[in-house]
């Protein structure tokens, strides 16, 4: 469910058995060829070493050099494209005795991965606002609409993308990051009887609200019915959701 590179960071294992901290970020209309000759340079000034890159599998392998007090230790560039999503997974991998901060480590990882991000620019993008060209539509049907475009990207991107929608649903969950709120819509199929979706494969509307809509997200309630305003900015398959930023309240 993560939209920013610090909602995705997570580390997996142990100081005993050894670690691993990875993040994403998504690149819309990205190429794999154009994030790794950003990232050797974005790497480099961290002080890291590129060692290899295949463009074919997607892989970059680098490694923060080995001092007389430590090894050598690998960092993984994984890229794959999703429809009109580029997908960046960075894995800093740690031996068994071995522990870093965690704080420290996401902002290394973020650090890298955010500047493969396009640069906003404030002017030439207009403010969200609901007016004639909102588009409002309950969660659950949006959601219904995109993964019925998942499989044609130009449809995504003619029906959907950059486009304002006036949403509606039961919100799932509130998060917080370092930019911004996250709400979660419910945006699990409509369906009849005694079906239901597993919840591991539940469809969310991400809705990303500046950190300047504090009364409009204090307003809202997990569990309760709750109407957002937002740009239409992608759907990640992969994770089942959908993501709309700039999001104001209606």
């Amino acid at each position: 469910m993560a939209t920013t590179c610090e909602e995705s960071f997570q580390k997996k294992g142990d100081f005993l058995d050894g670690s691993a901290f990875s993040a994403r970020v998504q690149v819309e209309g990205g190429t794999v060829e154009k994030a790794f000759s950003q990232l050797r340079p974005i790497l480099a000034r961290d002080g890291i070493k590129t060692l290899s890159s295949d463009i074919s599998t997607g892989v970059l392998k680098a490694e923060n050099p080995a001092t007389l007090f430590q090894r050598a230790l690998p960092i993984d560039v994984f890229a794959s494209v999703d429809g009109t999503l580029l997908n960046v997974e960075m894995v800093f991998t740690l031996p068994s005795g071995v522990g870093a901060s965690r704080e420290t480590v996401k902002k290394h990882l973020c650090g890298a991965l955010n500047q493969l991000l396009p640069k906003v620019d404030l002017a030439a993008t207009p403010p969200v606002k609901a007016d004639s060209a909102t588009i409002a539509v309950e969660a659950k049907m949006l959601a219904k609409q995109v993964k019925e475009s998942a499989n044609n990207p130009a449809r995504l991107r003619v029906n959907f993308i950059g486009k304002i929608f006036e949403v509606s649903g039961k919100v799932l969950s509130i998060a917080e990051n370092a930019s911004s709120y996250t709400v979660a819509f419910d945006g699990d199929p409509l369906v009849t009887g005694k079906v239901s979706t597993e919840k591991a494969n539940r469809t969310t509307v991400l809705c990303a609200m500046a950190k300047n809509q504090d009364a409009a997200v204090a307003a809202l309630q997990p569990d309760r019915r709750a109407t957002l305003v937002g740009r239409f900015q992608g759907f990640d398959s992969k994770a089942n959701t959908i993501q709309l930023q700039d999001c104001i309240g209606r």
